[in-house]
């Protein structure tokens, strides 16, 4: 009987540790860049991006990366680009008219 209950103790202990650990994980960070390479070829007309994210230079990666995404892709531009500063700011005053 004593053994019987110890075995029933320790597997109830090895459940509970198994469940603790998978409950509340979080998804791991990727510590990396996601853009191994930026586009600098000629200007993607402000109509052809539905959307553009912007991740400033951080702990994550040392470079500023912008992402457009278009219809059927997504493309990593090159932040230094003067036609990508302009589209970024056509972006960023589009969001403040839209917040208003």
């Amino acid at each position: 009987m004593m053994k019987l209950s110890t075995s029933a103790f320790m597997l109830l202990i090895c459940t509970a540790a198994l469940l603790s650990t998978t409950e509340g994980s979080t998804k791991p960070i990727n510590l990396r860049c996601e853009c191994i390479q930026t586009y600098s070829g000629p200007a993607i007309p402000f109509g052809k991006i539905q959307s553009l994210r912007m991740t400033p230079a951080g702990p994550k990666c040392k470079n500023e990366e912008i992402i457009a995404k278009m219809r059927k892709l997504k493309m990593c531009l090159n932040p230094a680009k003067d036609w990508v500063i302009s589209l970024k700011e056509k972006f960023n005053q589009k969001n403040v008219t839209s917040q208003q």
